[in-house]
């Protein structure tokens, strides 16, 4: 193998909040009320400079320098190597100072900002949903200090996130934010050092790739998840995977497949070309987009997965099954990709529950 397989473009990602004069307000104040305060300061922001740390299920830590400018442009910095998206032009760019190249994704469709990385617009959304929340979604945690200033914290919980902001209570300032989303790969993400408002200059969010870079360039279907694409995400896997299905619709089970196919090359003596490794890329996205609409399934819809030891020429095999909303049948997708109505879920042994993996550790804070 000519170098090791490069890890899936990270999505530039932010998150800002804005400087308002706040002080809480005489009298009783629910946990709810307490947190939207804070929560539409955050989805007020018009630009933001702020670090930013990503721990993403099976890769190492990373924390980078982040940027923001309404409406939709974002620029993440790590170590050689710089992460540009505006998605107003649909365009995402990743460029890679050390070997002069550059990826550059096409977003088609009308984008849904919550199934990209982009998590800065998923904050965003996770807060501009919270305001019609339950009380019991919830919790005032016990104030605390960070980096020697006293705050205040609050815990939301989604059915499929949780976010959690610490912040000032004189000013209204959040100091930093929290938030764990599950899906694939499962991802934690810490938000601090704010600046907010702050002039940004245009230039820093230039698509354009620099002169003398090879450039390469994909097309990615940015819309909202659907049914068929998680068809196709397990399409995509038998391709990666020889035939196979992973073990587990998590991190661990596609990197099992990607593991699985890079092996197989080195044994019979084949390069990993750019050209592969381009091809790779576009069927990893195939997959983590089909993931995520099994995985973004409310609880109601019962969703099992049973696809572990399954390959793709298995007959009459359910490998996965839900309940639609509103719906007295449950949908099921066989091996073989076709997808059929159901009176009763399928019965088979191993079966796995797809359930939420995203809350944080609520013991941790207390």
């Amino acid at each position: 193998m000519r170098r090791p397989l490069p890890r899936l473009i990270a999505f530039t990602t932010a998150c800002a909040v804005i400087a308002v004069t706040w002080l809480f307000v005489p009298g009783p104040q629910s946990t709810a009320q307490a947190f939207n305060r804070f929560a539409e300061a955050v989805v007020a922001a018009k630009s933001a400079k702020f670090t930013m740390e990503v721990n993403i299920e099976g890769q190492p830590k990373q924390k980078f320098q982040a940027y923001y400018l309404a409406p939709d442009r974002y620029r993440q910095e790590l170590p050689g190597m710089v992460n540009i998206s505006d998605f107003k032009a649909g365009k995402m760019v990743n460029i890679i100072a050390a070997t002069k190249q550059v990826m550059v994704m096409n977003l088609k469709g009308t984008p849904d900002k919550k199934q990209t990385n982009n998590y800065f617009d998923k904050l965003r959304e996770l807060l501009a949903d919270s305001r019609g929340a339950k009380e019991n979604q919830y919790e005032r945690l016990a104030d605390k200090e960070i980096d020697g200033r006293k705050v205040v914290g609050f815990r939301y919980d989604s059915p499929a996130d949780s976010a959690t902001l610490w912040g000032d209570p004189a000013t209204g300032m959040p100091i930093r934010i929290e938030t764990v989303w599950s899906g694939v790969p499962r991802t934690e993400v810490v938000m601090a050092d704010f600046e907010i408002n702050v002039e940004l200059k245009a230039s820093l969010f230039d698509t354009t790739p620099p002169e003398g870079y090879k450039v390469s360039s994909m097309d990615v279907d940015a819309s909202k998840v659907r049914e068929e694409d998680l068809a196709q995400s397990f399409q995509a896997c038998s391709e990666i995977g020889g035939g196979e299905f992973p073990e587990t619709l998590d991190t661990a089970g596609i990197n099992k497949l990607v593991l699985k196919f890079a092996m197989e090359r080195v044994k019979n003596k084949q390069e990993v070309s750019d050209e592969v490794v381009q091809g790779l890329m576009k069927k990893a996205i195939t997959v983590g987009r089909g993931f995520q609409f099994a995985l973004s399934l409310p609880e109601s819809a019962d969703a099992h997965y049973a696809g572990k030891g399954v390959t793709r020429d298995t007959k009459d095999r359910p490998i996965f099954w839900y309940k639609p909303e509103k719906s007295d049948k449950y949908r099921v997708l066989y091996a073989d990709l076709t997808i059929k109505d159901a009176d009763t879920a399928p019965q088979v042994e191993g079966a796995k529950r797809i359930e939420k993996s995203g809350k944080s550790n609520k013991a941790a804070d207390k």
